[in-house]
């Protein structure tokens, strides 16, 4: 399997922030990481590239807040500014501001202008948010529909051949189905750092197996809520590198707020595994 970058997020609450956000990122790093967080915490992105395409999109779509990520808009032209003005008018108290070193003076204007939130780029994932969940409420809500993945195979359940007596390996694999999909993962050490377990998954449709199921947002959820969250790459594949912690959840986003979730083991395996092998 190919690996893909995944993006860690700090716990914090889950409940009550807007349901439908813009999303204003000229950077593709930016929009995906923005939408696959906000995803898995059970938000409508509105994707816009630029900010002539949100002014479009905000007619269109009437959503309940709006993220600009400045940190590329490097030529602040009259029309943007004008744009961008436009949007802060439109959703007054309702729009939060990404920025980093170095930022615009015009942009600076209009955050001290309208009073915006300001997320700086380096914690855009601690602070989105609470950050959000300090807006006013929205007037949509946007609920998630979760189905839950069965496991149908495990590598630690398989029996041995008969008369040979093998140790158990520090690494497991597992397959879970939900409907015609289905999810092949495997666990085990991570190669950087032995108290940390490295996942790499694939996601597969048994009855339509050239589907495409690139870009699906993929998010591990604790107790706390996301843990990371990550992309699938074109063919279907995602990565983590996580913390030995209890109860934890993988979600995949199968459709437009469908998820299928799958429980993952507790951690007392792994840590007997890696003492066996040492």
């Amino acid at each position: 399997m190919r690996e893909n970058d995944s993006f860690a997020v700090s716990p914090g609450s889950t409940g009550g922030g807007p349901g439908r956000i813009l999303v204003i990122a000229e950077d593709p790093w930016a929009r995906d990481t923005i939408r696959v967080f906000l995803s898995s915490m059970g938000c409508h992105c509105v994707m816009a590239s630029s900010i002539e395409h949100a002014l479009a999109k905000l007619g269109q779509e009437n959503p309940d807040a709006a993220i600009a990520d400045t940190h590329r808009t490097t030529a602040a032209t009259s029309p943007r500014l004008s744009g961008l003005d436009e949007i802060c008018r439109r959703l007054r108290g309702r729009i939060i501001i990404v920025t980093g070193e170095g930022h615009d003076p015009e942009v600076a204007a209009l955050i001290q202008k309208y009073s915006l939130p300001r997320i700086w780029r380096e914690r855009l994932l601690q602070d989105l948010w609470d950050t959000l969940n300090s807006l006013p409420q929205p007037s949509s809500v946007v609920r998630r529909v979760i189905y839950s993945a069965r496991l149908i195979f495990d590598s630690f359940l398989q029996p041995a051949p008969a008369g040979i007596r093998i140790s158990q390996p520090a690494g497991r694999r597992f397959v879970y189905q939900a409907y015609s999909l289905m999810v092949d993962l495997a666990l085990e050490p991570s190669q950087t750092d032995s108290r940390r377990i490295s996942l790499v998954g694939q996601l597969l449709d048994s009855a339509e197996p050239e589907r495409q199921l690139d870009a699906l947002s993929v998010a591990l959820q604790g107790p706390k809520g996301p843990i990371a969250v990550a992309s699938t790459n074109k063919f279907g594949e995602f990565h983590f590198e996580l913390d030995l912690e209890q109860n934890v959840k993988l979600e995949i986003e199968t459709a437009a707020n469908q998820w299928i979730s799958l429980v993952l083991p507790r951690q007392e395996w792994f840590q007997r595994g890696v003492a066996g092998a040492a």
